[in-house]
């Protein structure tokens, strides 16, 4: 109906001279009102304006709490806990450089803490380039796998955000999650990185894995933003979520861990 198209609403609504300050056991920090390029202005044309706070450094398994302040609208206030540290244990990494048997797909542990709601596992290429006389680091991310689509296309699937699959209640103590990729997917990515070169002008150098851990709070959020499945309905009820006592709005926490897989043979 008129009026009800979110679309049509082409003016962003900022909040300026707030107080916003994030404060935890080691001090406060306070964040500064900015200005930041938007990428996308088809519906916005104005740039972002943000708050912002350098060096800004969290505490994994440290709590934080959020206030905000403004004169016209009073104060707001939210409360968070990162999640701690995880690990990541690679069970058969020779796989990268075309080891293991023909059937063995890779495998990865992660090693997650309590009060993780939300995992992610991600796996990527890094690699060197020649372009010119000068060499050129990339990267490229691996999917989980890839299925044909109907035109006979291959369609990528990458790793997403999921709900952790073990316990989080038990006090300082890891919880084994196993994430899978498929190794035919990992070497016809390698194989396309390859042959989108000269020969002689891309080298393989290593792979690394991100293991992600997520709140109670940033999950929820994420959840319904992304959950819902069905491209071909309208919700009537209110997926957002919100944690901003006398506000609205997410304070959320993520911590993540990775490790380096060298590779040889390419």
């Amino acid at each position: 109906p008129p009026g009800a198209n979110p679309l049509g609403q082409t003016a962003d609504i900022v909040l300026r001279g707030a107080d916003v300050a994030v404060k935890g056991e080691a001090g406060s920090f306070q964040f500064q009102e900015k200005t930041t390029l938007r990428v996308d202005k088809s519906r916005y044309t104005d740039d972002l304006l943000v708050y912002a706070s350098y060096p800004f450094s969290l505490t994994a398994g440290k709590s934080y709490n959020l206030n905000v302040s403004t004169r016209e609208m009073g104060g707001v206030s939210a409360a968070v806990t990162v999640p701690k540290r995880g690990r990541i244990q690679f069970l058969n990494a020779y796989i990268l450089n075309d080891g293991g048997t023909e059937d063995e797909n890779i495998v990865i542990y992660g090693w997650i803490r309590e009060l993780t709601y939300g995992v992610m596992m991600r796996l990527y290429l890094i690699y060197d380039v020649l372009e010119g006389n000068t060499w050129i680091q990339r990267q490229e991310e691996i999917p989980v796998v890839d299925s044909p689509d109907n035109g006979g296309s291959k369609v990528d699937f990458y790793p997403v955000l999921r709900r952790r699959q073990t316990s989080g209640i038990v006090p300082d103590k890891e919880q084994n999650e196993t994430f899978v990729f498929i190794k035919t997917t990992y070497f016809e990515k390698l194989g396309a990185i390859l042959s989108r070169y000269p020969v002689g002008a891309v080298h393989i150098k290593r792979a690394l894995v991100v293991l992600t851990q997520v709140d109670r709070d940033l999950y929820a959020y994420s959840k319904r933003v992304n959950g819902f499945e069905d491209p071909f309905s309208i919700r009537t009820d209110l997926p957002d979520y919100s944690n901003i006592s006398g506000g609205h709005g997410i304070f959320g926490a993520l911590v993540e861990d990775s490790v380096f897989v060298e590779i040889t043979n390419w």
